[in-house]
């Protein structure tokens, strides 16, 4: 039954291909596209009544079948996705209006992608669907209109295909050495041996550059930021998932060596910071929301570094509530007031805006009682000695951040358009979601805390500004050329390859 989470996107997308074909697109692409978007809730509710559970597709053995189910892991991923996918779906109603139905079928095929990466139990169909789901990520920035999409779409392309060659490699690599692509399998009949502990370097590796975490996240601030506002939602808010669900898998089915972990903690850290800090000198709110994924997705990694399956589980839920919210409603904005630049967009006069925005970066910068509080704090608990001190000053980080997008979108400025009923409506509802699940999932009310943490922000925010922190401009270091973009990849890689050998070397020695 689950299977048909993943079948009927695909069945949908081949028809809105079809219609798409015939010229059909304005009678039937809207209906197809939001049945295909909306019926994997079905499945997920009927398979809920008998979860957990597992089941090989087409009655085959456990050697030679693919296996799918539905855990307390995945659960969350799942949900997730089909939250921040519905959103994103009917948000592109009214965004779309050219090629409706050739855009449907994109969104589709990442839909069942992701679906499909979230319930795979094998490593290689885990592989297959995150690749369709990629595949599809990069048509759909390509496609948008803003200058230079095409150039970030293609970096986005280089520098994934590149991820990709690595992790078939590194799952060849541990299917040789034990004769198995089933995790449950692999788990079973382990034996660790040099070559795994090599294998699952390659694939932690290549599973943070797809992820966009520091310091391979160069292809992601610019893919992020040219895209279409609801696909910026989508690749923010869910599709750097599947690289995590795929670490998690691993984490779950192999004892990780203890020096990798422990790199894997640094960098987490570093992407924490180095996010931070390039939020702080952003002008454009979509990159602003771009490095802010690539701080927040350091969270992530950090709970998986300290052994944190519940840290990692719920710290991606929260962030695909949030970070898809803020950039619709930064989209709203984007919209109507026709400018990304902080000093020309406003909520002033758009309340039910205001407040969606001011609730999702409170939920953001884990104030209680939003979802986000109670994800940060499963982290806080699993953390020990400096590493408590780090994590409450990025925590303070990120709401100077958050502090700084909100006060430049608190000044008044002419605005000629309101914004789309719609897309406030959605906004709002991303919010109070957050807040839903915050207090569902019982997370403690720490006024004390939060109004500390809110006001050292507050405080680094007026030092800041006092210095014109906020004023420096930052320059591309790359032409916008052909021989620049060439330059760029090639420094890049350079980069990946000197990364890469460090990883090597410092989880043996």
């Amino acid at each position: 039954m689950i299977s048909l989470m993943v079948a009927l996107p695909l069945l949908f997308a081949f028809f809105l291909s079809l219609i798409s074909t015939f010229k059909l697109d304005k009678k039937f692409a809207k209906p197809l596209f939001i049945a295909g978007s909306l019926i994997p809730w079905l499945f997920l509710l009927i398979s809920l009544k008998s979860s957990p559970f597992y089941e090989i597709v087409g009655g085959w053995s456990r050697e030679g079948g693919i296996e799918i189910g539905l855990n307390d892991y995945n659960l969350y991923f799942l949900l997730a996705e089909l939250i921040v996918f519905s959103a994103a779906a009917l948000y592109s109603l009214k965004y779309f209006t050219n090629n409706t139905g050739k855009v449907y079928a994109l969104l589709l095929l990442m839909h069942a992608g992701l679906i499909g990466s979230f319930i795979s139990k094998d490593f290689f169909n885990y592989y297959i669907y995150m690749e369709i789901a990629s595949v599809s990520a990069f048509a759909l920035v390509g496609i948008s209109e803003e200058k230079h999409a095409k150039t970030a779409a293609f970096k986005y392309l280089i520098f994934s295909l590149l991820a990709s060659y690595l992790f078939i490699f590194a799952i060849g690599i541990i299917y040789l050495k034990t004769g198995y692509l089933n995790a449950e399998l692999i788990k079973e009949n382990l034996i660790i041996t040099k070559e795994i502990d090599i294998a699952l370097v390659i694939a932690f590796i290549s599973l943070i550059l797809k992820a966009g975490i520091f310091p391979l996240y160069f292809w992601l601030p610019d893919a992020h930021a040219k895209a279409p506002n609801p696909i910026s939602a989508l690749l923010s808010g869910i599709v750097v998932k599947s690289p995590i669900y795929g670490m998690l898998l691993i984490h779950e089915t192999f004892s990780v060596n203890a020096n990798l972990m422990m790199l894997l903690r640094i960098i987490a850290f570093a992407s924490v910071f180095f996010g931070i800090v390039l939020m702080i000198l952003q002008r454009n709110v979509k990159r602003l929301l771009a490095y802010s994924t690539v701080s927040q997705m350091g969270y992530i990694l950090l709970s998986l570094s300290i052994n944190s399956t519940l840290g990692v589980i719920y710290y991606s839920f929260a962030h695909s509530l949030f970070k898809s919210g803020l950039f619709l409603s930064a989209g709203a904005l984007i919209d109507s007031q026709k400018s990304k630049n902080l000093k020309k967009l406003t909520y002033r006069g758009e309340p039910l805006l205001m407040v969606s925005i001011l609730g999702l970066s409170l939920a953001i910068g884990g104030i209680s009682p939003f979802v986000g509080s109670y994800a940060k704090n499963i982290i806080l608990k699993g953390l020990t000695d400096y590493w408590v001190y780090l994590f409450y000053i990025a925590n303070v980080g990120t709401l100077t951040s958050f502090i700084k997008m909100n006060y430049y979108l608190a000044k008044p400025k002419e605005v000629k358009a309101k914004s789309r009923s719609l897309y406030k409506a959605l906004s709002f509802i991303m919010m109070l979601l957050t807040l839903t699940f915050g207090i569902y999932f019982g997370a403690e009310i720490k006024l004390i805390s939060d109004v500390l943490s809110i006001g050292i922000a507050l405080i680094l925010f007026v030092i800041l500004k006092r210095f014109n922190v906020f004023e420096i401009e930052l320059k591309p270091k790359f032409e916008r050329s052909m021989k620049g973009i060439a330059e760029e990849i090639n420094f890049y890689a350079g980069m990946f390859g000197i990364v890469f050998l460090i990883f090597l070397l410092l989880s043996f020695f």
